[in-house]
């Protein structure tokens, strides 16, 4: 395994400046925003489809800097009742330019659909209450969920590409279980559909990634780093659903840091531990929402303490 980085947390700074900012922190891999939410900072689209520009002439500094693309990142929201295609187009978009950079993960978020097909705005059920929330989840999931990932899982088996769901709240997917639903219902596709195992989501949902992983270690195609720091005073007489922004840390019931800042080192070796025993053995990408010092200094935070957890599972 190898420490990287999801660079949408770089999009102020160009290439060269994120690259030579990786080797310095001792960083190998970066995983690329490369559509739709992602502002694409690092990644000339249009231009490396247009054949514009080359992918060899693209690939010159990331040599230059011994720096590997691991994977990009195209998450959105492809089941969005009004933003739906346009999300569609840059899953494809990305799926297109990872066959070319011989890129072999995409990042991306189930979507969310609307609860019937006349609303404008997605819908998360959690509950199993009031009743009528079982009727706009048959909607969600069999008119609008499954139908849209067995095309998309087509087209991405077509570049010999997977994807990896990051398990997100207020997608669709964001468990193990709608994990599970989803290829249920898409059927023979988890050698395409897989997870992105982002350990920091299971934490503030009240589950634990590393049994995640131990249920299912086949489908863990790509992983995040990324911790959760919970502020009791706020946390204990609010619980843990908390809309407030990300960067009011101290006025939330919990806030994303980077590793080591919520879960010590001992948790961290054995999240390690736990993806070596699944066979997993590749980027370890740290996720930047840490707003306290954005982004250099959270990023030389997260590499120096995981180094050394890191150094027994060499590539």
């Amino acid at each position: 395994m190898h420490i990287g980085v999801f660079t949408d947390g770089f999009e102020a700074y160009a290439l060269e400046d994120m690259l030579k900012t990786c080797k310095e922190y001792g960083i190998k891999g970066v995983e690329l925003g490369c559509a739709n939410w992602s502002q694409h900072a690092h990644v000339p689209v249009d231009e490396l489809l247009s054949g514009k520009l080359s992918v060899e002439e693209y690939m010159k500094p990331f040599k230059e800097y011994g720096i590997h693309i691991d994977a990009l990142n195209c998450s959105g929201n492809v089941l969005h009742p009004v933003e739906g295609a346009q999300h569609r187009e840059g899953v494809s978009k990305t799926l297109k330019i990872a066959s070319m950079l011989g890129v072999k993960t995409i990042i991306t978020t189930s979507g969310l659909p609307a609860g019937g097909p006349e609303d404008k705005r997605p819908n998360w059920v959690t509950t199993h209450w009031p009743p009528e929330n079982y009727e706009i989840l048959n909607y969600q999931w069999n008119e609008v969920a499954i139908p849209a990932w067995k095309e998309i899982t087509e087209e991405a088996r077509s570049y010999g590409v997977r994807i990896a769901f990051e398990l997100h709240p207020t997608c669709l997917v964001y468990n193990l279980y709608t994990y599970e639903r989803l290829c249920e219902g898409v059927g023979n596709c988890k050698d395409v559909l897989g997870i992105n195992m982002d350990p920091s989501h299971m934490m503030w949902m009240g589950g634990d990634g590393r049994e995640l992983v131990k249920a299912v270690p086949e489908s863990i195609f790509h992983v995040h780093l990324k911790d959760v720091v919970f502020h009791d005073s706020k946390r204990l007489v609010n619980g843990n659903l908390d809309y407030k922004k990300g960067a009011v840390m101290e006025e939330r019931s919990w806030s994303f840091d980077v590793p080591g800042k919520g879960r010590d080192a001992e948790w961290w070796k054995d999240f390690l531990k736990t993806l070596c025993e699944a066979g997993y053995n590749g980027i370890l990408s740290v996720e930047l929402e840490d707003y306290s010092g954005f982004p250099k200094n959270p990023l030389k935070e997260a590499a120096d303490f995981m180094k050394p957890l890191v150094e027994q599972y060499p590539d």
